[in-house]
């Protein structure tokens, strides 16, 4: 028998191998999520994830743990900064740039997809759950069923592809590409998570299998969601 985590893991790998009539939806809970009990920690803590949007170890951490840590904690005490490039590059073209990815030019686009969205929903409350569904189906254009099942407007799919076939999806992949190649020190794998613009290799290592109880044990110890 299948707990219900052990199901969403499974539902999550199959779909990641390929299965694109699977789809997870376990985010409009975190949008309907309005009011969070008890009072913050204080200053709250800076979680930067640099990324690549088709790749399986990105898209389990995203949806596994930063989505459901960040509706622990909320924007009260977490600070979400998304950098979907990863271990992309770019050249100069006309005025433009070409980018080469990890996982293919499918991902470049899918990049450019999340770079507009983040662009467009600047809401943490609303671009973290819906980057999350995104990442859970592992599926290129599941943004549109994401933003009608959290019932975001802030943007459209259009919008959205109308961003991504432009140059200013590539002006947006470029400054990320830009970020993340200015890392000290730089990633040598994704996701590269980095806390308080703060490199700690334990606590990156240990947050892609718990992220709650690193910042539970360093960084929001005197949080009552801990």
């Amino acid at each position: 028998m299948f707990s219900a985590w052990g199901l969403l893991v499974a539902l999550l790998a199959a779909s990641v191998q390929g299965h694109s009539q699977l789809r997870l939806s376990p985010f409009s809970w975190l949008l309907k999520s309005s009011a969070r009990s008890g009072s913050g920690s204080g200053a709250p803590v800076k979680v930067s994830v640099y990324y690549e949007s088709l790749c399986p170890d990105s898209q389990l951490f995203v949806f596994n743990q930063l989505a459901p840590t960040f509706e622990i904690f909320g924007p009260e005490e977490l600070v979400v900064d998304l950098k979907p490039f990863g271990k992309a590059n770019w050249t100069e073209s006309n005025g433009s740039w070409d980018f080469t990815c990890q996982h293919g030019p499918r991902e470049c686009y899918n990049n450019k997809v999340q770079a507009c969205i983040l662009k467009q929903v600047p809401n943490t409350e609303e671009h973290v759950p819906l980057i999350g569904c995104i990442m859970s189906t592992g599926v290129i254009g599941s943004e549109d069923a994401c933003l009608e099942e959290l019932g975001i407007t802030t943007t459209s799919p259009d919008a959205i592809s109308g961003c991504a076939d432009s140059d200013e999806g590539s002006l947006l992949l470029h400054d990320l590409g830009v970020a993340t190649h200015g890392l000290n020190p730089p990633l040598t794998f994704v996701p590269w998570v980095i806390f308080n613009d703060e490199f700690n290799e334990d606590h990156w290592q240990m947050s892609l299998v718990d992220l709650k109880k690193v910042l539970c044990d360093n960084y929001l110890s005197n949080s009552d969601k801990c």
